[in-house]
């Protein structure tokens, strides 16, 4: 296109009157065009766009048969001030006494004063007007970092098409380039990995860890970085902090450097709180080494061995696994050594493996087939490998495998029982068995069987799914050991009897149970636990006085208290929570001798000195509530009844009591890395996960949700590009 300016005599100059931003808006006046752009048809007949050229500014506001276009944006700002003077003048006249945060309809109103100017290209101009820029920038970041659309999907037709359809207008103003597109998301990363630390730093809790390690598709080791809190509005928040390429080894050194560094990243080294993380030795590692370097670096003390949580949900999975695989006692040990260093990813799969493989050994070796297996003496079964050995287990398994091998099997089943069949997952059975079907028809004694075991599990599905909810705490953690410990001894008292005596269910629940109290014996390391359960105010020390051995009640009890003797007992007590010590009958006045003598016949005691103290706390009757134990105690009621103990209490029951959230964090970075997207690198997909994360947790508000939403800065998307595209998808 050539360029041409054309320029009226009487056009007013302006060069002494200021120019504001939002006066001349640079999509108001011009047109970004390709004139050099390379397009190729497709095969399907459309066109794909393949080289855009250099861009060509075309003003909107001289007339068609005297255009002007020129490839520098200097230039077209210069032409808007020396040839549109009189349209910048109004914008400004309508803006003074005014601010770019004016009510919809007052805008609306002021409009039909501008398009009085714009008689030639009026359509266009409005339309571009009302384009919502910022808005749109908000939705496309959000399809690419929360839906996990791909990069190149705003370079696809129907995506054109769709914005173009809501105004045709707006083509130039759309983001088509993906380096751009990733330099807006790393803008905004940067932009509230600030404001995050600033939330982090004013939180009201202390700030509890979640990590884990996941082998990327694309062969990398990935460590999530997680924090759950309660911020300083006394809400409960959780956000993913990072998620850094683990390189060249996963040792738990390694782990703990990069969790350091996150902590200096967002400056909470001082805030930690607990970490949470699967039952992996590589753990112990981790925190030791992060307790030496808190403590170098920092003068932060920080005990590994008490500051640690394990995941429950691992727990129970553990626990099941030796239900329907393990053969013998032995097996279990050396099944969960040998997961002792094995990363989350493949912990489940290392555990069935040796399992397995001790099971084929169990049938060969003689000396197992005659020891005993459990607690109370039960005779193992001969030649038990696991679930195999379950003649209805089993042949369920392979019914299930022999009608999804087959899509003609799959749709009789669709068609009969209208439910989608499913199939265990290879980390927890093995699905790889080609038996004829007739070999696995059930009998009506396999159904009661099956019927027994899903009865049995049923609390271990409900018990998963509970600790995995937004409102848990770590109350929860014992108590649902407890109870799934009793669910194992009942059922062994059972199926022990002569009337339902059945030694496969037997063997089964002593393989379970052998787990799970392993686990349980081992939370005695970290009192934290017990305080949990005492500060819970629906359990206190009745909980454990009513569930417990008597023999344990006095060390659980002391060492919760010691808690809050070493961090809480002497705490400052904000200004806000004060209670006076003596408040009048009436506020306002003086206190007189009516005062004393309503004293006398008062029902209610004095505020006493020492209500804010944990043992008086727990030797209280348990309350019934209504929400979670973490929900009473963050309620101002409660806070300035107890400002020492809230404290506690909040810190404590803010901790989860499993690891969902590094889980589901993964979950969405396999979805991001579809198998046409593995060429992404490990930090564009860390930003990518953040920002989705963020956004999904509402730390990342939208501005059309009253938020300041996604960086939209021009300079940003228009800066050199850094980033090869062909890192993104």
């Amino acid at each position: 296109m050539a360029s041409s300016q054309t320029t009226a005599a009487s056009t007013p100059s302006i060069s002494d009157q200021p120019i504001t931003g939002t006066s001349l808006d640079f999509s108001l006046f011009f047109k970004a065009t390709y004139p050099d752009e390379d397009t190729q048809n497709t095969t399907d007949g459309s066109r794909k766009r393949k080289s855009r050229g250099m861009v060509m500014y075309r003003c909107l506001h001289c007339p068609a048969d005297k255009p002007w276009a020129n490839r520098k944006r200097d230039n077209a700002w210069h032409h808007a001030r020396r040839c549109h003077a009189d349209i910048i003048s109004s914008l400004d006249r309508m803006l003074i006494g005014g601010s770019s945060d004016v009510l919809d309809d007052e805008r609306e109103a002021t409009r039909p004063r501008i398009d009085a100017f714009f008689p030639s290209r009026y359509s266009d101009v409005s339309l571009r007007r009302m384009f919502d820029r910022d808005r749109y920038l908000d939705a496309i970041i959000s399809l690419i970092t929360r839906r996990r659309l791909a990069f190149s999907a705003i370079n696809w037709d129907e995506m054109q098409e769709i914005m173009l359809a809501a105004n045709p207008a707006i083509e130039d103003l759309l983001v088509t380039n993906r380096s751009a597109l990733m330099r807006l998301i790393d803008a905004t990363y940067e932009l509230y990995s600030s404001q995050l630390m600033a939330t982090l730093e004013a939180s009201i809790s202390k700030v509890h860890i979640l990590s884990d390690l996941w082998t990327s598709p694309h062969r990398h080791g990935i460590l999530a970085i997680s924090a759950r809190w309660v911020d300083q509005d006394y809400q409960p928040q959780r956000a993913l902090l990072a998620m850094p390429e683990c390189r060249y080894s996963h040792s738990g050194e390694t782990q703990a450097s990069l969790i350091i560094d996150t902590l200096a990243k967002y400056g909470i080294a001082s805030k930690v709180g607990y970490h949470v993380g699967d039952n992996a030795t590589s753990n112990d590692t981790c925190l030791s080494y992060l307790s030496r370097r808190l403590r170098d670096d920092y003068g932060l003390t920080f005990d590994p061995s008490k500051r640690r949580i394990r995941c429950v949900a691992h727990i129970i999975n553990l626990s099941l696994q030796a239900f329907l695989l393990a053969s013998s006692k032995e097996a279990l040990i050396a099944a969960l050594d040998a997961t002792d260093d094995t990363s989350n990813d493949q912990l489940f799969a290392q555990f069935y493996d040796t399992l397995h493989d001790a099971g084929q050994t169990t049938r060969t070796d003689e000396a197992h087939q005659r020891r005993r297996a459990s607690r109370r003496g039960n005779r193992i079964l001969e030649n038990f490998t696991g679930w195999q050995h379950i003649a209805p287990l089993r042949k369920v398994h392979n019914i299930a495998v022999w009608i999804r091998k087959s899509t003609l099997h799959s749709a009789i089943w669709d068609d009969e029982i209208k439910l989608r069949l499913g199939i265990d997952n290879a980390t927890r059975w093995n699905s790889w068995y080609r038996l004829e079907l007739q070999d696995d028809i059930l009998l009506a004694s396999e159904w009661e069987f099956i019927e027994r075991t899903h009865r049995f599990l049923q609390p271990f599905a409900s018990a998963t799914l509970l600790v995995e909810g937004a409102r848990s705490t770590l109350s929860q953690s014992l108590s649902i050991m407890d109870v799934l410990l009793r669910q194992y001894e009942k059922y062994k008292e059972l199926y022990s009897s002569k009337e339902k005596h059945d030694p496969h269910m037997v063997h089964c629940i002593d393989m379970g149970w052998f787990v799970l109290n392993k686990y349980y014996t081992l939370s005695d390391q970290t009192p934290v636990y017990a305080a949990a359960l005492l500060l819970d105010p629906s359990k206190r020390r009745k909980y454990i006085e009513r569930n417990w051995q008597e023999s344990w009640h006095a060390p659980a009890i002391a060492a919760a208290q010691q808690i809050w003797l070493d961090e809480y007992n002497a705490a400052p007590i904000p200004e806000s929570l004060r209670v006076p010590l003596d408040v009048s009958s009436s506020s306002g006045r003086q206190h007189n001798e009516l005062d004393e003598l309503l004293s006398d016949i008062a029902v209610t005691g004095p505020i006493l000195d020492d209500a804010d103290d944990f043992e008086t706390f727990i030797d209280a009757p348990p309350t019934r509530i209504t929400g979670s134990p973490l929900q009473w105690w963050l309620h101002r009621d409660q806070r300035k009844a107890y400002p020492r103990l809230s404290r506690m209490a909040i810190d404590i029951l803010s901790i989860p009591p499993e690891s969902s959230d590094v889980e589901s964090h993964f979950s969405s970075a396999r979805r991001t890395l579809s198998w046409d997207r593995e060429s992404m690198t490990c930090e564009n997909l860390a930003k990518v996960e953040c920002v989705g994360n963020w956004m999904r947790e509402g730390i990342i508000v939208p501005k059309s949700h009253g938020g300041r939403g996604v960086i939209s800065s021009v300079a940003v998307e228009f800066s050199v590009e850094t980033e090869a595209e062909d890192f993104l998808d």
